[in-house]
């Protein structure tokens, strides 16, 4: 049963993981990325590789895109990428990975 709860979560989230560049904007500035050679579509699938599986917040400034949300096991995941290179400039992550109890 909890194994079918979560896999039912995970394909949840999974699905919703496209609609969180959609957050991007509302509090940045159009001129934040003028310069950006890395379109936020491409940052967003560099961040998937990292592991995000749900972006639940996008921001672009100072020369980086952020990404935040969670990645598969349930784990709040923090991804920066060079706005100009596209290199990873961070990945961290914190808490626990959701368990079976």
């Amino acid at each position: 049963m909890t194994q079918l709860l979560r896999s039912t979560l995970l394909a949840a989230l999974l699905m919703l993981a496209g609609t969180g560049p959609a957050l991007a904007g509302k509090d940045d500035d159009d001129r934040a990325v003028a310069g950006f050679e890395v379109t936020e579509t491409q940052a967003l699938e560099i961040a998937k590789a990292q592991g995000i599986a749900y972006v639940r917040e996008v921001k672009a400034r100072r020369g980086v895109w952020k990404f935040e949300g969670v990645d598969a096991d349930g784990v709040v995941i923090e991804i920066e990428i060079d706005g100009f290179t596209g290199d990873v400039v961070k990945v961290e992550r914190y808490g626990m990975p959701a368990q079976d109890y």
